[in-house]
């Protein structure tokens, strides 16, 4: 529980470190992500995890005062066997674009179909918070998940999710065909309980790549309250954003460096590409 009670209190002051999405508060947004996320391919006696192209297309409503919910479905298309495996519905607070404050909370629930190669997670709950400081030339931001549910035992599980690190905004309006690009390189200390394959916010290192199972410790489907915070790696992330009038492209690169001592020690990239039309 002292995890947990650590975990609240950073809340309170965190955010987004993935993907942010820099549109001001009263703009609703429809599209399609592909990205990665592992699947099991069992050969014989031997099993192992492969990346495999996930589509998540989405739509977003959200308020002139920054109050809104969002539903995304999500549809693996490979591995022995492919499909719907989640459906997503999330609903809260952003605030992007301020002068001093970037502010974001919201709870999502995870609806997994479980028939699909993608590995079983019981955390289907998720309250996130983000806090970003804009003022200054590097943008300090921290960011936090809490992550519960039950196991396929009934039992409760939990995981937390910490990140802290700084950004910096880059604008050019009117380049080629775009009416405006941005890129934002960021660099982001992770840390975490990590006691389960999960898709919290925070932790996309676990849901994106299909060396996950170096990175989660081994509690099986229990209770994982002695699961211990530890840090997990640094992390290099560049988005970008190439936008033509109401639509939008958004490409996410991320490299990850493993810092804490195991079999997790290889350096490894996950990415996302996002089509977006604000309205």
């Amino acid at each position: 529980m002292k995890s947990v009670t650590a975990a609240v209190l950073f809340t309170v002051l965190s955010i987004s470190c993935y993907s942010q999405d820099k549109d001001h508060p009263g703009t609703s947004t429809a599209g399609v992500k592909f990205s990665t996320v592992p699947v099991v391919s069992v050969l014989g006696e031997d099993t192992s995890y492969q990346n495999a192209l996930s589509i998540s297309p989405f739509i977003s409503l959200r308020s002139k005062k920054g109050w809104g919910v969002s539903y995304s479905p999500s549809i693996v298309t490979s591995g022995q066997r492919s499909g719907l495996y989640m459906h997503s519905l999330s609903g809260g607070y952003e605030q992007y674009g301020g002068k001093t404050f970037d502010v974001a909370f919201n709870y999502t629930h995870h609806f997994f179909t479980n028939k699909t190669s993608v590995p079983y997670s019981s955390l289907n709950n998720e309250i996130y918070c983000s806090f970003a400081f804009t003022k200054t030339w590097l943008k300090p931001s921290l960011s936090a998940s809490i992550g519960f549910g039950k196991d396929s035992t009934g039992l409760t599980s939990h995981d937390i999710g910490l990140a802290a690190g700084v950004s910096h905004d880059l604008s050019w309006d009117d380049v080629g065909i775009f009416s405006s690009v941005d890129v934002t390189p960021s660099l982001m200390l992770n840390a975490g309980t990590n006691g389960y394959f999960s898709f919290l916010q925070t932790s996309a290192y676990l849901s994106h790549n299909r060396h996950f199972a170096k990175i989660v410790k081994k509690h099986g489907r229990t209770n994982s309250t002695t699961a211990s915070f530890d840090l997990a790696n640094l992390e290099f992330n560049m988005e970008t954003s190439l936008e033509i009038g109401a639509f939008s492209i958004r490409p996410v690169g991320s490299i990850v460096f493993p810092l804490r001592g195991g079999t997790d020690q290889n350096i490894f990239a996950y990415g996302e590409l996002t089509f977006q039309y604000a309205f």
